[in-house]
């Protein structure tokens, strides 16, 4: 490629990528073969995102350039190479998605492939939303159903490739959770049953503030270091390892954490108790949409045990999953319920917009928060991150391809 021409077409993929709602992070080309490392922030199915990105491709390169790889990013990460053929972009761009989909090669992507070049401004980056939020309680027999509305402030930097500072804030602008009288009646170390505690105090409630280093061991082995207040209830430190190959079904990943508690306020004090807590881990992707997940470890009471859970996402992003924990702690330790489990939810928003968003509204039902069992509400978990990007979750939206 004439090396004065390739800065050019850089800047204006850049700059078609960014006004539909994606950043090119990096890119490599030479006469007959170009590569777009891309961050997809807008659409809630990866393979739609890398649609666009091949379609636009097809248009702003020379026309010698036949192979084209388009390989998402996400955290610093890259998470896998889709390669297409230029001809068959063209060639089948009215026909069905699934159709693409044999003409496509999916492969891990290395991590420092040769001639990359990055894009212009891409780092430091500074994002910030405000936004309202809801919280609700339920299933407590003195009032079935209470609730607080308020504004949360979100706001990310990121410093470098993988390395991301984050933190979200809470202001309570009405409702009614500081009015329960209910106080936790566990006879063991109240790791979670004092959540009415935290839910009295909505006054700029810092959630979260995180200082996270996302990377690569190997090509299938990803890295995520976290420091800070990981959640409302723990500050701390936790390190994670995830074995994840691009085109297996199975995934492993093992995590340690130092957890301690914070002050019921979630200002910046803390409590006494502090506790080492981690899981052995292995994720299975069953296909049409299922996926299968075993943790095995140590939880926040110091108990040891198992949670075994499985989920199903839908074709409209919705997912619903139920999941089942069993510890060492005897069921009278453990209370009313005898052990922890639940079912979660999660809502894509631009089932509720409209528009396409990558956010999604994420919600565990219990029908009671006890302290055995309990784990560590961590953002941006490694599986979660990593499998949107990976042959299974790719081939089951497919159909988005074109769209």
């Amino acid at each position: 490629a004439d090396p004065e021409v390739h800065p050019g077409i850089q800047k204006a993929l850049a700059a078609s990528l960014a006004k539909d709602g994606q950043i090119l992070e990096s890119m490599s080309l030479s006469a007959t073969r170009a590569e777009l490392r891309v961050r997809n922030e807008t659409y809630g199915a990866e393979p739609q995102a890398i649609g666009h990105v091949a379609r636009m491709a097809t248009r702003a390169l020379p026309p010698s350039v036949e192979t084209i790889v388009v390989t998402p990013v996400q955290k610093g990460m890259a998470l896998s190479s889709v390669t297409f053929r230029r001809s068959d972009l063209e060639r089948m761009e009215n026909t069905n998605s699934y159709d693409m989909l044999p003409q496509v090669a999916i492969t891990a992507a290395p991590q420092d492939a040769p001639g990359l070049v990055r894009s212009d401004a891409v780092y430091p980056r500074f994002q910030w939303a405000l936004t309202p939020y809801a919280e609700a309680s339920i299933f407590d027999p003195d009032n079935p159903f209470r609730l607080d509305v308020g504004a949360e402030l979100s706001a990310r930097y990121e410093m470098a490739p993988g390395l991301v500072l984050s933190g979200t804030v809470r202001q309570k602008v009405v409702g009614n959770l500081d009015d329960s009288t209910r106080v936790s009646n566990s006879v063991v170390q109240h790791v979670r049953s004092d959540l009415a505690e935290y839910q009295k105090n909505g006054d700029l409630a810092i959630q979260r503030l995180t200082l996270a280093k996302y990377g690569h061991l190997s090509e299938n082995l990803y890295t995520r270091v976290s420091a800070g207040y990981l959640e409302r209830m723990y500050a701390g430190v936790s390190g994670e390892v995830l074995w994840a190959p691009v085109d297996s079904r199975l995934a492993l990943g093992i995590e340690a954490n130092w957890a301690k508690q914070r002050d019921f306020d979630q200002h910046f004090g803390l409590q006494d108790y502090s506790t080492v807590t981690g899981h052995v881990s292995a994720y299975y992707d069953i296909g049409k949409g299922y996926t299968a997940e075993l943790d095995v470890g140590r939880y926040l009471a110091k108990d040891w045990g198992a949670t075994i859970a499985i989920d199903r996402e839908f074709e409209n992003g919705w997912s619903v999953g139920a999941f089942a924990t069993f510890t060492d702690m005897s069921s009278d330790d453990f209370g009313e319920g005898s052990f922890d489990k639940g079912i979660r939810l999660t809502i894509p928003v631009a089932w509720t917009t409209g528009r396409p968003s990558v956010n999604k509204l994420k919600t565990t039902i219990r029908p009671l928060m006890r302290d055995g069992g309990a784990r560590l509400d961590i953002d941006g978990r490694l599986y979660e991150t990593v499998r949107t990007a990976h042959t299974g979750d790719l081939y089951d939206s497919w159909g988005r391809f074109w769209r």
